[in-house]
């Protein structure tokens, strides 16, 4: 083909797609801004989604297919648009097959300047101008392509990102690729979540958390590993080496994997405590625990306990807790509530009548209550106290975790007032 043949081809090419465009204009609603929405409808073209549309309407009997049922204006998990603006601030965006360009994300989307939300699905590659959205601050991966993480572009910064999600299909791998693809997030990156991994990538998740130099080291706040497959030997490299490398780490969720047990880690923090090496000071606050075989031995059968009523004289009786386990998966957790004195909340599920056992409850009732905070300070100013023991009270059903599933406010509201409790700050004191 010559250059004139090409360049003929490629005016054909334009014209097709201004044809399909224009038809399918009438669908941008009315609060739109005009231009977003000219915009908008070019990058469903170019990833595939206009062409699959109007496809099935020659193939399909037309009263049978609606534009909604591509892309809904009127779906939030389609997008969202700012009603003073009429600008997006939220957009879904799924790659249809779009051979012929890899799947890239359109070059066009940085004509998105309101943008803050970006969901990718099927992406194959990205693009640079990725990098010339300022007020981005979340983006989802969601089943992409093993080349997207192999081929970044040179030089792209998402600078704006604070939170990343990457969900991964069953045919993605990281292929050693996630280092380097985890440069483009800058210090301003506060949460890193990953769902859904294999055991090959799980393993280079934590390889790279553990080994490299991330340039959102200090700014990490949550590292989130869900449904990724992770064992006790995995959770005790995150406590245990992971978690000294990101000071400000307060949140770390692995709902859904294989935890069984955390003898290993009770034994491992008795084993630090006679011969070193110690375990960095860290600010972690909520260990997610939910959805994982540990969590029947976590938690009693739903037994009523009032730490209101605890004979001063013979505490340890009645923080007896005698369980399948003998005791041992409970004295486990204790000694890491011990030694990780900030976490607060191991995320029973107080909508499910999760109860936790007891010698469990108290040290996440001490936790919560500031006991890392009076042994880093053990002199507090006086007139503090009031306002310590008013927060103590007022926070203290963060112990549990709640799960709306679709039920009403008052009925969480109820769930929340049921699982207060005043003690934890007496019995912190008096420990």
């Amino acid at each position: 083909m010559n250059e004139v043949e090409a360049e003929a081809d490629t005016t054909d090419a334009d014209a097709e797609q201004r044809r399909i465009v224009a038809q399918c204009m009438p669908h941008v609603p009315d609060n739109m801004n005009i231009k977003e929405g000219y915009i908008l409808m070019n990058m469903l073209y170019q990833v595939g989604i206009l062409s699959d549309y109007l496809a099935d309407l020659d193939n399909i009997d037309y009263e049978n297919v609606e534009f909604k049922d591509y892309f809904d204006f009127n779906k939030e998990s389609d997008i969202m648009i700012d009603p003073e603006t009429g600008k997006i601030t939220f957009l879904r965006l799924e790659m249809k097959n779009d051979v012929a360009n890899n799947d890239r994300v359109p070059s066009i989307i940085d004509q998105f300047q309101s943008l803050e939300r970006l969901f990718l699905m099927n992406c194959g590659l990205l693009t640079m101008e990725l990098g010339n959205l300022p007020l981005l601050k979340r983006i989802c991966f969601y089943e992409c392509t093993s080349t997207m993480f192999e081929n970044v572009p040179e030089g792209l910064q998402l600078s704006s990102i604070k939170e990343v999600i990457i969900h991964s299909a069953s045919s993605t791998t990281f292929e050693s690729n996630l280092s380097s693809f985890l440069k483009i997030f800058s210090n301003t990156l506060e949460e890193l979540k990953f769902y859904h991994m294999t055991p090959e990538d799980s393993d280079e998740i934590l390889h790279v958390l553990q080994n490299d130099d991330l340039c959102f080291r200090h700014s990490l706040t949550t590292i989130e590993m869900r449904w990724c497959q992770l064992t006790e030997d995995n959770l005790k490299l995150m406590l245990f080496e992971i978690l000294g490398r990101f000071p400000n780490l307060h949140t770390l969720d692995i709902t859904g994997n294989n935890i069984e047990s955390l003898i290993v880690i009770g034994d491992g923090i008795k084993h630090r405590i006679k011969h070193g090496p110690l375990i960095p000071d860290n600010k972690l606050r909520k260990l997610n625990l939910s959805k994982n075989p540990i969590m029947l031995q976590i938690c009693g059968d739903g037994v009523f306990f009032d730490f209101g009523v605890v004979d001063d004289d013979d505490d340890d009786a009645e923080l007896d807790d005698e369980s399948e386990d003998g005791g041992g998966e409970t004295d486990a957790l204790v000694t890491l509530l011990d030694t990780f004195n900030g976490i607060s909340n191991v995320c029973a599920n107080a909508s499910s009548y999760q109860e936790y056992k007891p010698k469990i409850e108290y040290k996440l009732r001490i936790n919560l209550a500031g006991r890392k905070e009076l042994m880093d300070r053990p002199t507090m100013n006086r007139a503090l106290w009031p306002l310590i023991l008013e927060r103590a009270y007022s926070n203290s059903s963060e112990i549990y975790m709640y799960v709306r599933n679709g039920r009403d406010t008052v009925t969480i509201n109820q769930e929340v007032e049921s699982k207060k409790c005043a003690s934890g700050l007496f019995y912190l004191l008096k420990e």
